[in-house]
């Protein structure tokens, strides 16, 4: 507390949390990668904004570009909307053509290609033979997607496509992993309800964030058995917690 001119006390002001905002921009020499779906380009935006929307300083900013309109709008509303250092952050949407293009946090690749590599199972410099496992890195990888659905959770939504495959990744300068969780799918489904003759029913955002760890389960069967494939290079990793894990996600339900 500190005190006015009066003598009285006075609350520290509270921090403004992030909110999204329309920002006029131009995107200049774009580059696409049609494969990747990813474009890459020089970005005009007005000075003096707040540095959480500026781009990332010595590099080219990543855009989207986005094909199907029904469900990418839902999956980027949630990327606008809900701030989480673990979600892929759309920072600047444009609808004016018929697809979306989308400014995004900057991003390495997907986490199926980063599991492609011994990197996440194997400790820099080890030799084949008996390794401690989950490694480290691994352990941060699994904690950081848990940690985005969290996040999505504090804003009472829920992925509803969660895969390796469509989960993104930031390498840094240092090295370190950012997982970064993206396309969201809207989970409408409507069921019969037998209390109610002839109506419908629609299952609960809760219903759905159980699917999310179920989902999560189904990652972890993927990447221990990507860490037993390893085995033919001689690396010897125990997936008896991973695997365990992943049974215990798999029966989680709302």
């Amino acid at each position: 507390m500190a005190a006015n001119a009066s003598g009285q006390s006075q609350e520290k002001k509270k921090t403004k949390e992030k909110q999204p905002m329309k920002i006029h921009y131009d995107l200049l020499n774009l580059r696409m990668n049609q494969a990747e779906q990813k474009v890459t380009c020089e970005l005009m935006m007005p000075a003096k904004l707040p540095d959480f929307y500026n781009p990332p300083l010595g590099a080219d900013p990543v855009v989207l570009h986005v094909k199907h309109p029904t469900q990418d709008k839902h999956s980027v509303t949630l990327m606008r909307d809900c701030l989480h250092k673990n979600l892929l952050h759309a920072k600047l949407v444009s609808d004016k053509d018929s697809y979306l293009l989308v400014f995004t946090d900057r991003y390495t690749g997907m986490l199926t290609a980063y599991f492609k590599s011994t990197e996440p199972f194997v400790a820099k410099y080890a030799e084949p033979g008996r390794i401690p496992f989950p490694s480290a890195k691994l352990q941060s990888v699994v904690s950081q997607m848990l940690d985005g659905l969290k996040g999505l959770w504090l804003y009472d939504k829920y992925h509803g496509n969660l895969r390796l495959d469509n989960t993104y990744y930031y390498k840094t300068k240092d090295g370190d992993v950012v997982v970064k969780l993206a396309s969201f799918k809207c989970q409408g489904t409507k069921l019969k309800d037998p209390a109610k003759k002839g109506k419908d029913k629609t299952e609960t955002v809760a219903h759905y964030q159980a699917k999310d760890l179920q989902a999560m389960g189904t990652a972890l069967e993927e990447i221990s058995q990507m860490a037993s494939d390893l085995s033919e290079k001689g690396y010897l990793l125990d997936c008896r917690q991973i695997d365990h894990l992943a049974e215990r996600l798999k029966e989680v339900s709302k």
